[in-house]
């Protein structure tokens, strides 16, 4: 019987020295985790969890709900910009309830995807154990797009994909439902959520045929 693949994912704040309130954003940081771990818990295999100063990690038994949990992410950052690595494997350990004392294929996958999108300037990588133009390209395109936003783009933009629908934006950030529109056409936001949708098929194609 073949072994189980997981999607690890591995997440940090970009530039988190330069945070004037780290406490805060750290803080802000916990209640996204929380959030995912508890909206999110049918599709976690290990609960996000934060381990070494701003860096935060967990462990998906599927891409399903990958999309609004990074997003989710996203948002409890916000202003500050989170880079993710996402590694695609199996583990050589025994499962835990947190995403935190395990080792294996998807979890190095994931350490040496972010350190790509660190070292790339990109917002997410993925490693799949083997040349993955697709991914490589999403990465850089969807870098040069989000660079060109203004703060409340991103912001927009990441909680439509977290979920929430234009008017509940509109009531969470204290603006018209015109301007959350507004913002969303800026960033074009129809197009990068069709090629996210084509990224994520990706992911999941590669998760099913993992050795």
């Amino acid at each position: 019987m073949p072994e189980r693949v997981y999607l690890a994912i591995i997440g940090d704040v970009i530039r988190s020295r330069q945070v004037a309130n780290r406490a805060s954003l750290q803080a802000r940081l916990v209640d996204g985790l929380e959030r995912v771990n508890v909206d999110h818990q049918a599709h976690l295999a290990a609960r996000f969890v934060l381990t070494v100063g701003d860096e935060f990690q967990g462990l998906l038994d599927s891409s399903e709900r990958l999309v609004p949990i990074l997003a989710t992410l996203r948002t409890a950052a916000h202003p500050h910009e989170l880079r993710f690595g996402l590694g695609i494997g199996q583990l050589a350990t025994p499962l835990r309830a947190d995403a935190i004392g395990m080792d294996g294929p998807c979890f190095h996958r994931a350490r040496a995807a972010v350190e790509r999108a660190e070292s790339l300037v990109t917002p997410v990588e993925v490693d799949t154990g083997a040349p993955s133009p697709m991914f490589d390209v999403y990465a850089i395109l969807y870098a040069a797009l989000r660079a060109g936003w203004t703060e409340r783009q991103r912001q927009v933009f990441d909680l439509a994909l977290a979920g929430l629908s234009g008017r509940e934006i509109a009531s969470l950030l204290e603006i018209s439902p015109s301007a959350v529109s507004q913002h969303l056409t800026a960033a074009n936001h129809d197009a990068v959520a069709a090629a996210t949708s084509l990224w994520l098929e990706g992911i999941g194609a590669v998760m099913e045929t993992t050795p």
